[in-house]
């Protein structure tokens, strides 16, 4: 199966396409995007103090088989189930207004499965006020 015609991954090609971004097929369109996104100074829901944590995660992801990629961001145990964790995603790269907003949804999606998953990543007290 090629993962790069799922849904998700199409979504994130017409955006690296759009911000006229190299996209070979043997790589995941969503981690590229997300590598984009991080390049071009996305901020999102992340904490600057956690941005290293993300940017390690994404590397990590990159020497994952591509249909495990998937199921890890979909994987969100505080979010609902992956079949809506999957129409959200792809809901929100369908309604992004620039590259830079599409890929700060992917990494977004990477942090909060990330977050869930690393109580070194929660939010201090003094952050939750």
């Amino acid at each position: 199966m090629d993962v790069n015609n799922h849904p998700l991954n199409k979504a994130a090609w017409k955006w690296l396409k759009e911000a006229r971004q190299p996209t070979p097929q043997h790589a995941l369109y969503l981690l590229d995007l997300a590598h984009w996104g991080l390049e071009h100074g996305a901020e999102g829901d992340w904490p600057a103090r956690d941005r290293w944590a993300l940017e390690e995660q994404l590397g990590h992801l990159c020497a994952w088989k591509p249909v495990n990629v998937l199921k890890r961001l979909l994987s969100n145990p505080d979010g609902p189930d992956p079949e809506e964790q999957d129409s959200k995603l792809l809901a929100e790269l369908r309604g992004a207004s620039s590259p830079i907003s599409a890929a700060t949804s992917v990494l977004n999606q990477i942090y909060a499965v990330q977050r869930a998953e690393n109580p070194a990543l929660q939010p201090a007290a003094s952050e939750l006020r």
